[in-house]
Order: structure tokens, then sequence, then C-alpha cells
């Protein structure tokens, strides 16, 4: 990860150049001065491809006032012919064919975007899959990405060989290079549209979404699905889905996860569960659900709805976590037939406030997707190491839950300079920062402070830097790429050749095995007494857990997933409550933990205690805090998650037709 500090600079430098470089290609050519004009020229094409992931909002609201990438082109190649008329270089046979051609090539353009349009259009199906088999539809590979990944910006830049040349033919006195240019510009366009011609050939036959959905359901026919994962949520949910995925292949049923965001599916974890995303609420009408008897809700989204509403299919809400936030005794809850919770916690939570859900509807059934977590094992590591996990800001501005902008760089900094050494993982919330700009200043502060403090490290001397982590690093790589793959991240093929291909891979891949496999690595990767800033969907939290001697958290479920560890853990008090107050308000996450008021006094007593050779003694509170959240050890909670979703099913009354909308 760059530093926050040469990421500005990198923005800054990114922005000077896309603003200024047209403006001053224009003032060389009026001038004129070719050399100048080379140089702003160069600059401009430079700063384009970057633009996109360093000033991608500078860039649409160039777009937004008619300034997008086709003008800042077009102005180049205007100040180009006005550089050719102030230096008298127009009056010849050779200078007209230049300038003609130079603006031709946006009619090559024009018909470049046919065939690329109506591929795009053709490959774009209904749904987006992995698991099914789609051969029917007879997909074939997709063209490569340089072809149809911002086809405008690649052809736009088929004036690159015109202007290089053109500049040479004026240094050296000759227009042939400017012509050769001309040359190759067109070469390369009429190539490209031949080549995305050929492809509209071969997927004429696509683009017929009844035909997408006649496999997709005679392939669930065969499957016969009879719980459903269903969810629905922005890119940075994924988490939400992905917790659950071990449990589903792991039921003794038939199961399927249903989508609803095309940009979830990338980010699914591996998983032996067929997946089908319907992106359009329309679309799910022609979805065949008429053997699904039962759907598990991690999410309370509005697009849960679409599915609640057919007939005949129960419901029940397992959530994406258990604390006590309002998400955890959210009224929606009550549209579900069963609200599933870990333990009488969460029982206690939604009867004692105003959800309209009824306790016969509640069932406990512990946290299945925990059993990873290793129940108080020594960390593989020799230095103490704290896990600070702090949440987001949450929906509400009056729900002082995290501790990202108002203590955040306290506890980071107190951790660093903590004697004797620990070392820190930070791993922060994937929202942080979506609703407050301070969380996200707050986030950079505290990466940087990190960086520094393990430079800080490596120049002092005193940990050695071993050199097998580089091969280890190569490795790390290599199983990302790996993963990317399996997943479906779009780098070698569309989502329609993904799904094609991940037809079969779902069920017998190698997925797990890759993912295990990274997850060793990735801590083998960096020397163990260096600090880490651990974003993404991997290594997951629950693995951190295993690496941590002590949690750092907020009012979350994070608290109540550590728990199974029985490792000590501290919440922070961002309100400054006291104790008692605190603790009553909070009691899933602050009951058997250490507090951290704002000013962070508390944590060198607690890093201490938790470190130190004397009894420990938030033990007590942390065993019988467990049995309230998460519910008795037997039978376990894979056990009694399985054992719910038998007594639902059993529930349902006969079928017949159901599982479609009904007029």
């Amino acid at each position: 990860m760059n530093s926050p500090g040469r990421g500005r600079w990198t923005t800054a430098g990114v922005t000077a150049a896309l603003v200024l470089s047209c403006p001053a290609t224009m003032i060389a050519a009026l001038w004129p001065n070719a050399w100048v004009f080379a140089l702003t020229a160069a600059i401009g094409y430079a700063a384009e491809p970057p633009a996109s992931r360093h000033v991608a909002d500078l860039v649409e609201r160039l777009s937004q006032v008619s300034a997008g990438i086709t003008l800042r082109f077009a102005i180049r190649e205007v100040a180009l012919i006005l550089l050719l008329i102030r230096l008298d270089q127009t009056g010849t046979a050779s200078s007209v064919i230049l300038v003609t051609g130079l603006l031709g090539l946006h009619v090559v353009r024009g018909i470049y975007s046919i065939p690329t349009l109506r591929v795009a259009k053709r490959r774009r199906l209904p749904l987006v899959t992995r698991g099914i088999d789609l051969s029917e539809l007879a997909i074939p590979d997709a063209p490569h990405r340089f072809f149809t990944v911002h086809p405008t910006r690649t052809m736009l830049h088929l004036d690159v060989p015109v202007v290089a040349g053109t500049l040479v033919g004026l240094a050296a006195g000759t227009s042939w290079p400017g012509l050769a240019g001309l040359a190759i510009a067109y070469a390369l366009g009429l190539a490209g549209v031949a080549h995305m011609a050929r492809h509209a050939l071969r997927n004429r036959h696509l683009g017929n979404d009844q035909r997408a959905f006649d496999v997709v359901n005679q392939r669930l026919a065969e499957l016969e699905p009879e719980v459903a994962l269903y969810f629905s949520g922005s890119r940075e949910s994924a988490y939400q889905v992905n917790m659950w995925l071990s449990t589903l292949d792991d039921l003794d049923r038939r199961t399927l996860i249903i989508l609803r965001e095309r940009a979830i599916v990338p980010l699914l974890g591996p998983t032996r569960t067929p997946v089908v995303c319907v992106p359009k609420t329309l679309d799910i009408v022609r979805l065949d659900l008429s053997g699904l008897r039962f759907a598990l809700y991690p999410a309370n989204v509005g697009n849960n709805l679409h599915l609640l509403r057919v007939p005949g299919i129960r419901s029940a809400f397992i959530n994406h976590g258990d604390s006590d936030k309002p998400a955890s005794f959210n009224p929606f809850a009550k549209a579900y037939d069963e609200v599933w919770v870990a333990g009488p916690a969460g029982r206690e939570r939604y009867l004692s406030m105003p959800t309209g859900v009824r306790d016969e509807d509640i069932v406990e059934v512990g946290r299945p997707q925990l059993t990873s977590i290793r129940v108080g094992a020594a960390t593989p590591d020799p230095m103490f190491t704290v896990l600070y996990a702090p949440t987001w800001e949450g929906w509400s501005d009056d729900l002082l839950h995290s501790s990202v902008a108002t203590m955040g760089p306290k506890i980071v900094r107190a951790l660093l300079d903590h004697t004797p050494p620990v070392r820190l993982l930070y791993k922060p919330h994937p929202l942080t920062g979506t609703r407050d700009a301070r969380a996200t200043e707050a986030h950079h502060e505290i990466v940087a402070m990190i960086e520094q403090a393990n430079a800080a490290r490596v120049a002092g001397g005193t940990w050695t830097v071993a050199a097998e982590r580089a091969r280890e690093r190569g490795r790390l790589e290599g199983l990302t790429r790996r993963l990317e793959a399996h997943a479906g991240d779009g780098a070698v093929g569309d989502e329609a050749q993904i799904s094609r291909d991940t037809g079969r891979s779902a069920l017998a891949g190698d997925g797990q095995e890759v993912e295990d496999a990274w997850h060793e690595s990735y801590w083998q990767a960096v020397d163990w007494w260096r600090h880490r800033v651990i974003t993404g969907p991997r290594p997951h939290v629950h693995d951190c857990f295993n690496r941590a001697d002590l949690l750092i958290t907020d009012i979350s479920s994070v608290a109540g997933d550590f728990i199974v560890s029985g490792k000590p853990f501290a919440v922070t008090n961002v309100g400054g409550l006291g104790a008692t107050e605190f603790r009553r308000l909070f009691p899933t996450a602050a009951t058997a933990a250490y507090l951290i008021t704002p000013d962070c006094a508390e944590l060198p007593k607690i890093l201490a205690e938790a470190a130190g050779p004397g009894p420990d003694v938030m033990a007590e509170r942390r065993r019988e805090l467990k049995n309230h959240l998460l519910g008795p050890d037997e039978p376990d909670s894979v056990t009694r998650f399985a054992a719910a979703v038998d007594a639902l099913i059993a529930r349902d009354p006969a079928r017949a037709g159901e599982g479609r909308y009904v007029a």
C-alpha cells in the first residue's frame, strides 16, 4: 500500500497534468514551439491512464461539463493542426493528406464503436452465474480486455503515432514520418474494426434473454435447490454474504445463492454452492424457484422484498453479526417468518425493544461460522500482538460507535510507542469513511503512523529482515492471481465467459485449497515483528483473531465473535460514558471487556494485564458472556443451525405452483 503522502503527491501530479496539459499544448501551438508542444502533449497522453484510478471524481466532473476525454484528445489534434499552420507547413499535398487523415480517424473510431457496442450488448447476459452449466448457450470467448474495457480511450490513442510522426518530421524537415504515423494509425484502427466485427459475428446468437433464463431454469430444475441464501448490497458489504458461505456448503440440503448485484459476484469467496445473480427486479419473476422451500437473508435491504413476496418460500433473517447495534434489533425483522440469533442475548434484544418480533419466531442457532477461530491457543508469533478492528460510522450520527475518527490515532500511537514493544494489526471495517470524511482522514493518518513505525524498526536494526520473505511474497502474488481467476475478477474474460467457465469449477474447483494456502502465505510473507494494515476481504477478521493476543474494537459483532477465542479484549467508550452506564447500554460488547475512554489513559494498564504473568481478571466474565451470547457448546452451532433449517422446512405446508409470482 502506498503511503498517504505519496498518494497525495500522485493525485496532485495527475490532476495538474490532466487539467493543464491541454491549454499548455494549445499555447505551444500558437507560440509556436514544437519542442514545448511535444513535451506538453506527452504529459497529457501520460496523464490519461492513471486519471481514472487517482482522480476519478475529477474525470467525472470534467465529463459533466463537456470536457471529457474525447474533447481533450480533440484539442491536442486541433493544436497539432494549428502548430502546422503557425509553422507554415500546410501548403503541401502531404500536409493536406495529414490533416484530412487526422480528422478521418474520428470516422474510424465511430465505425469501431458499432461492433464493439453490439458485442457488449449481446454478451451482457441477464444473469451472472457460478457453478451452473451454461454450455447450451454456446458462449464464445470474450474479446481481449484491450478492445472492450474503455474502448473509447483505446481508439482515441490512434492519434499518437500521427502526432509523434509529425513532430519528428518537423524536427527533420520532412513530412514522411507524419504520413508513416498516419498509415500506422489507420492500419491499427481498421485492424481493430475487423477484429471486433469478427467477434460481433461470433456472438450474434446471444442476446436472447429468455433463452438464457430457459437454460438457467432447466439447470435449477435439475439441481432442485431447497434452501437459498439471498443477498443484495454494495461491494463493500460483500463480507456479509461471504461469512455464510461455508455454513451453507456444510448443510445437508441442496442449496443456492441468489445475488442481486453483478459487482458482488467476483467478490464471493470459494463455495461449492451454485450462484445465480439476477440484477433486474422484473427478472426475478422469470427465475423458476418452484422447488425452493426456504430463503436465508443476511442483510436487511429493500431488495429482499422481491423474494419475500414470492408465495410458499419461508424466510429467516440470519443477519451478518450479533451485536448491540440497531441492526441486531431492526423492526424490519418482523417481515420474516423467523429471526435467527446466536444466543439468549440476541433474543433479549428483540424482545426488549419495540420491534414487533414475537418470542416464538426467534430461534437461537449460535454462530456456525466461528469454527475457524482457535480457542485459547497461543498465537504463533513471538511478539505480543494487538488487533485493532474498529467498526464504521454507522447510519446514524448520534450513535458514537466508531472510534476511528476520534480515538483511532491515539490508540495506535499508544500501541506503537509502548514498551515493551508490541505488534499492531490494524483492520478497519470495509465501510470506514463511507459517511464521515473525518474517519477517512484518521484512517490515512493511522496508516502513515504504522508505515513510519515499521520504517523505524527496520532502521533501528533490532529485528532482522528475513530474505526468504521475498520468495514468500512472490508465492503470495501467485496465489492471489489464482484466487482472482477462480472468483472471476474479469482479468481473463468478461462476465459471460466467466459464467461459462465456472459452470463446474464452483462445484469441483480448488478454490478452498487455494484460499487456505493464501492465508498461510499472507502471514509468512512479512516479518513477524512488522505492524500490518489489513484491508480488503482477505485475510478475514476471524483469521486475524488467531494471530492476536488482545483485541481492541468498538460496539460491533467483532467483540461477540472474538469471545469464542477466550482471549481478552477491550472496547472503546467513544462517548466517555461512565463504566456502569456504558455496560448497561452495550452489554454484548462491554460486559466482559476492558473499557478505553477517549483519552486512552487505561491502555497501558490493559496491555500490562493482558500481556503480563498475572491472573486474567476478566476470564470468568468472558466465559459467562460467551454462553449468553452464543448459547451452549453442545450441541454445537453447526448442528443447531442445520436443525433450525430442518425445522422451518418441516413447517412448510403442501406446495402447489409455489416459488413463482402470482397475479
